[in-house]
Order: C-alpha cells, then sequence, then structure tokens
C-alpha cells in the first residue's frame, strides 16, 4: 500500500514514514508574509536542486526587518540530474557541500522541492466531507489518477474551498510523489550534512516566493518559472493555488537549439543565448532559433492558462504574468510571451522587500534574484500564517 498520512489544518501536505522525518509537499495556502517566525517551525534553508544549478537562499526576520542572510549557486555538472532523477549523486552532493562552505549558513535544516514527472498534483473531487474520512480512503481515491504503483508513491491531500462543499462531496489536492526520487534527494542532502526538513512542489514553492514578495493581491497572477529542463506554472489568487502545472521545456532546450544552429560549443552556446554575440551572422542565427522556441514555450503557457480559464469562473481569469528562472534574462522574451499570451508581462523578484545582509553586495542579490524564486519560496516555507 502507498504511504498514509497524517495532516493537520491545512497548512501543508505531510508524508510520513520516510525514513526518520516527516517530508511536507505542497502549500496550497501559502503563509501570509511578513510574520515572525512559528513558535513550534524551525526556520528552513532554501535549496533548490536544479539540473543546472543549486541555489541557496537563507532568509531572517525580525519586528522591523526582513534579512537575506545568506544567497548563491553554485553548476552542477552536464546531465548530472535528469528529468529531476539524480544520475550522479556524488557529483552532485561534492558540488553541494563545496557551496555550503562558501555560503556558511546558520540554518541546517532544508527544505527542498520537486516537480516533473515524479510528482503528481491533481484537483480533485471526493465523496467525503471529514477530514479523518478523507484520509482513511486516501490510497483508493489516489489509485484512481496516479499512474505509478500506488505502493511506489508517497500520497497525501490538502482540502480546498469548504465554503464551496456541496452534498457530501469535498474538492481536495491530491498530491502523489515517486518514493525513489524524494528518497534520493533527502539522502543526498543528508550526506551534505543537512537535515531534510521540508519537502515541497516547486510550483507551491513559487507561489510562496510571490506571496513573501508581494503579499496576498487582489487579482489573479500566472507564476512562470523556466529552469533548465522544465518550466513551474502556478496560478494564484490571494495566497491559494487554482491551477498548477509543470512543461517539459526549459532553457536547456533552447542553448541545445542555439547549439545546433550554430556549430558552437555547448558554453558558447549559453553564453551567446543570454549575452548576444557580435558575429552577425550568429546572432541572425540565434535570433531566429529564439523567435522559433520561445514562441512554442509561449504557446504551451497559453494553453494552461486556457484550460484553466475554461474551468474557472471570470474573477480566476489571470491578470498578470510573473516570469522568474534563469531564461528571465533572455532579452526580448517579456515582450513575445505580452503577444502572444496576452498578459502584460513582468521578470519576478522573490526578493523584493528583503534587506542584503552583512558581506552581500545588492547588486548581486539583483542580479541573481529572477533564479533564486524557488530557493527563495523554499526558505519562506516554515514561516507561520
Amino acid at each position: 500500500m502507498g504511504s498514509r498520512v497524517c495532516l493537520g489544518a491545512c497548512d501543508g501536505i505531510k508524508f510520513h514514514g520516510v525514513n526518520s522525518y516527516n517530508l511536507v509537499t505542497a502549500k496550497v495556502k501559502f503563509p501570509s508574509l511578513p510574520k515572525k517566525w512559528g513558535r513550534h517551525q524551525r526556520p528552513a534553508l532554501g535549496l533548490d536542486i536544479g539540473s543546472h544549478s543549486i541555489k541557496i537562499v537563507e532568509l531572517a526576520n525580525s519586528n522591523t526587518t526582513r534579512t537575506i542572510r545568506c544567497i548563491g549557486r553554485a553548476l552542477v555538472p552536464p546531465r548530472a540530474i535528469v528529468d529531476g532523477s539524480i544520475k550522479e549523486p556524488d557529483k552532485i552532493a561534492g558540488v553541494l557541500r563545496a557551496l555550503l562552505a562558501n555560503l556558511r549558513p546558520k540554518i541546517r535544516q532544508a527544505a527542498i522541492s520537486i516537480a516533473g514527472y515524479s510528482v503528481i498534483v491533481k484537483k480533485i473531487i471526493v465523496p467525503y466531507q471529514d477530514e479523518e474520512e478523507i484520509e482513511r480512503n486516501l490510497i483508493f481515491e489516489a489509485e484512481k489518477y496516479v499512474p505509478f504503483e500506488i505502493e511506489d508513491v508517497y500520497v497525501d491531500f490538502c482540502m480546498l474551498n469548504r465554503e464551496h462543499e456541496k452534498d457530501s462531496s469535498t474538492e481536495i489536492y491530491l498530491v502523489a510523489a515517486k518514493r525513489e526520487i524524494v528518497d534520493e534527494y533527502a539522502t543526498l542532502i543528508q550526506e551534505a550534512g543537512l537535515s531534510p526538513a521540508v519537502v515541497d512542489v516547486d510550483a507551491f514553492a513559487l507561489g510562496n516566493a510571490f506571496e513573501g514578495a508581494f503579499g496576498l493581491v487582489a487579482e489573479p497572477v500566472v507564476l512562470v518559472d523556466i529552469g533548465a529542463q522544465k518550466t513551474n506554472l502556478n496560478i494564484i489568487l490571494q495566497g491559494t493555488s487554482l491551477f498548477a502545472r509543470d512543461m517539459a521545456f526549459g532553457g536547456e532546450q533552447l542553448t541545445e537549439a542555439v547549439q545546433e544552429a550554430t556549430g558552437l560549443e555547448y558554453a558558447d552556446a549559453e553564453r551567446i543565448k543570454i549575452a548576444g554575440s557580435e558575429d552577425a551572422e550568429i546572432m541572425k542565427e540565434v535570433t531566429q532559433v529564439y523567435r522559433e522556441l520561445c514562441s512554442i514555450w509561449a504557446a504551451e503557457i497559453k494553453k494552461a492558462i486556457d484550460f484553466h480559464k475554461a474551468g474557472s469562473s471570470a474573477e480566476e481569469y489571470p491578470e498578470q504574468l510573473y516570469v522568474s528562472g534563469g531564461s528571465a534574462f533572455l532579452k526580448g522574451l517579456a515582450g513575445l510571451f505580452e503577444n502572444t499570451i496576452g498578459l502584460p508581462v513582468k521578470t519576478l523578484n522573490p526578493l523584493h522587500g528583503f534587506t542584503a545582509g552583512h558581506g552581500i553586495e545588492p547588486e548581486y542579490t539583483s542580479a541573481v534574484a529572477p533564479q533564486m524564486a524557488i530557493a527563495t519560496g523554499l526558505a519562506l516555507r516554515t514561516w507561520t500564517k
């Protein structure tokens, strides 16, 4: 049987029975920020382990200021992580240990997140209203929707929209995560000297980061984080996730397309993708590839938004799109997305309202902030409501 769950209130989804610690995923109702640290929750180190780089954010909160205590990233070897699966754990652990040694964070409890094929997040209706009854029948309900053997996943849920319950049914978020992937990441961070405290879902960490920076906004917004191999989308309204989806495209795809079109080495293609080139012929090829591929990305994002709108009321139609991740730096991306998707586009700064701590250059935090959205959301994960 799949792992059963124990969920208190609706402040997070908790997987139990994973080694000797609790794993928490899918914070559906994000905490209102800024707030004081919770008495019963230790602060967590935001740790985003991506296929291109590892990002770390450590935050501190007082009555008057919110401070970035440490922030940094380190590149990981190519293909060491593929589709969210760690192929070379020793190399990744080495990169993580080196980054920790350089940043020297005070917090040793880490919040991490997963995405892609290894995690299923789905809104479903279950024929129960009582939370304990949902828990007792969760494995049975999950088997209808999870495309894996149920004994190979951790499952949990969060109840949604109690005020909209009809008859004896309840809308919930069902979350299922592959055991082998969750355990891979938990083992990795333990080997690097950290304690796994929280496992979240990338899209929900992204929503947490947005709320941490801008609070509860009155209109629905689309958050899009373009990573190296995958893109996370989350449509949120006043702290609640309305729709979340992972999409199988990212900056690595664009780098490979540039490499194929120009014949350049991968590292050179990566550099030119962001910074451009003085070679007019190369830039002609790059621009053509860029427009074609980014137009496909925009079409996929629009398709996801339209799918959400088809099942939602007009009050839940998004009014703004924020983009983050390494590809947020691509020149002209915002304009291309605006033309295709039909929404105004801004670059997300998840560290808006935070003060750079001792020894941290504000210019550095501004430069890397869009890449730190997931890590920032994870660092905020244990801040109280």
